[in-house]
């Protein structure tokens, strides 16, 4: 068992504090004893709320009519988008999350700090889908070509998928998985201000694939999926050459067509 855990990162070799040069030395010539790795702790903790989400969607899926187009109100939007935010992108964060607790470790209050983290990071996801529920509402949706302009809009996160805008995006996440300096003197001002970076490069890397989620509603728990696979590719593959960033394209816009015929 304890490789196992070894294995997965959540535990690493510690040696007992002292308080004092002579106890120190003593406890040197000592082996060391595994202890738990804090910050795996803390990712998990943070998967464990993205699984939490995907719970939640699985029970409103159910409860909801299949190709329910609506949004609802503002309030049942938010609340749901952001659990679906919790589902579709705490898992590709773990990587940022736990770097930034390797970083912060030890630092007071840096527990506090790493949930504030990916607190602030779906505070942004949840600024772009408000922003996206009032261009909806403004354009008068739903529409009754709505499946059409869904899967159309899937199409354009095709393309969008080949722009420098996107493929930058892609490579600032990635650059910011592994945070580069040491941390302000506030780790909780650190911890929003590496959240807000991280969470808008983000949006810039997933904004296509998320205005069709919107588009697509709350209901399809099979969409949200799918969409969810393709920002986790996104966010975490390696890069791609021009092949395979317009294979990635082409599977989009065959997305797209595939839900306009089952629509």
């Amino acid at each position: 068992m304890g490789s196992i855990l070894r294995a997965a990162g959540l535990i690493r070799p510690a040696r007992p504090a002292g308080f004092c040069p002579a106890c120190r030395l003593s406890l040197s010539s000592r082996a060391a004893r595994p202890g738990l790795s804090r910050p795996m702790l803390a990712a998990l903790v943070v998967l464990v709320v993205a699984g939490c989400a995907w719970a939640v969607l699985i029970q409103q899926s159910r409860s909801m009519a299949e190709g329910d187009m609506g949004l609802g109100p503002i309030e049942r939007f938010s609340t749901t988008w952001t659990v679906m935010m919790a589902a579709m992108m705490l898992p590709s964060a773990l990587p940022v999350v736990v770097e930034f607790a390797r970083t912060a470790e030890g630092r007071r209050r840096w527990q506090l700090a790493t949930a504030v983290l990916p607190v602030t990071y779906l505070g942004i996801w949840l600024a772009f889908g408000v922003a996206c529920y009032a261009v909806y509402m403004a354009a008068g949706m739903p529409w009754p070509s709505q499946a059409v302009v869904t899967g159309l809009a899937l199409a354009v996160a095709g393309v969008y998928s080949l722009s420098p805008i996107r493929r930058a995006s892609q490579a600032r996440c990635s650059r910011l998985s592994a945070l580069h300096g040491p941390l302000p003197f506030n780790p909780i001002c650190g911890a929003v201000v590496v959240g807000a970076r991280y969470g808008l490069s983000c949006v810039g890397c997933s904004a296509g694939v998320m205005v069709g989620m919107v588009l697509i509603g709350m209901s399809s728990l099979w969409w949200t999926v799918i969409l969810a696979g393709v920002v986790f590719v996104y966010k975490l593959a390696p890069p791609r050459r021009m092949r395979g960033e317009l294979v990635l394209a082409l599977g989009l816009a065959a997305l797209g067509a595939i839900y306009v015929a089952l629509a």
